[in-house]
């Protein structure tokens, strides 16, 4: 089954109908935009193969400018993709195209959501991510599943589409924090230092020495909506840019953010010996260590 009344909220068990209706659309998009793509994915619910979703195809598409595929607005029109200006207020940068029946007007059926993201972006990567991190974990995924199974037995028709939306809002923001450090782990990454060793930062009337290098992701937000904080352990001097390898991840169970904590390539260190280097701050977090085991 792909299509679903607008406004509606019914959730059907997977089907693998989903991701060939979806391979098959990435196909159509390609031959109507063609080099403007820079990156093309099945995401949303339906991509997630062990839960139930409704049986709408999402699409993430990622352009190096907006301007670039709204060029092509015409042509995309006639191969059925309906250019939704409305609908850019809710979803901040990005523009959204939709099928079926409800947008020609011959019917009340949404099939597919075309997402257009710019490359690279936040939103590319959460797309992508929380797809990966829920197919990858079958506990959280089956959390997800039953969480929307509940929110849709209260509110089946349009009345409650926000309210099921809502719904969703904290598992998703939680989650895309979770997927996102997950998804660097064991990478290589350049990374900015901020707070080199020697860095003494005043906080909330008490002053705090960095014994390590302490730094952040360029361009990529953790929880808090700032640059993703990493840990670098490794090297002995200031620095204030390095290539890394993420080694582990500093899980917080008391605050809005993760870090990340990393080492020069070819360097490894244990979960006791993270704790340890990155004590003189996590003593103030309830925390946790992931290390990477690849």
């Amino acid at each position: 089954m792909i299509g679903l009344k607008r406004g509606t909220v019914k959730l059907c068990d997977h089907e693998k109908e989903w991701e060939i209706e979806a391979q098959n659309t990435i196909r159509r998009l390609k031959e109507v935009l063609g080099d403007v793509i820079k990156g093309i994915e099945h995401v949303g619910s339906t991509s997630i193969l062990s839960i139930k979703a409704k049986p709408i195809i999402d699409i993430a598409l990622a352009v190096d400018s907006f301007d670039d595929i709204l060029a092509y607005e015409q042509e995309l029109l006639e191969a059925g993709f309906y250019y939704r200006p409305k609908a850019q207020a809710s979803l901040r940068n990005q523009l959204l195209f939709a099928c079926g029946s409800y947008y020609d007007e011959s019917g009340d059926i949404q099939t597919h959501f075309i997402h257009v993201v710019l490359t690279g972006s936040m939103d590319w990567k959460n797309y992508i991510n929380f797809r990966d991190y829920l197919n990858n974990d079958l506990a959280v995924a089956k959390e997800y599943e039953a969480l929307k199974v509940s929110l849709a037995e209260k509110a089946p028709i349009d009345a409650g589409r926000e309210q099921y939306l809502k719904g969703k809002h904290d598992f998703i923001t939680y989650t895309l924090r979770k997927a996102l450090v997950k998804s660097y782990l064991g990478k290589t990454v350049d990374i900015k230092i901020d707070r080199p060793i020697g860095y003494v930062h005043v906080k909330e009337g008490y002053s705090l020495t960095y014994p390590i290098n302490y730094g952040y992701i360029p361009g990529v937000l953790g929880g808090d909506g700032e640059e993703l904080d990493v840990y670098l352990l490794g090297v002995d001097e200031p620095v204030e840019e390095y290539s890394v390898h993420i080694i582990g991840i500093v899980h917080r169970h008391n605050d809005v953010e993760d870090k990340l904590a990393a080492a020069p390539v070819g360097k490894s260190f244990t979960a006791e010996e993270i704790a340890d280097a990155v004590r003189f701050q996590e003593q103030y977090y309830d925390s946790e260590i992931e290390v990477y085991n690849g």
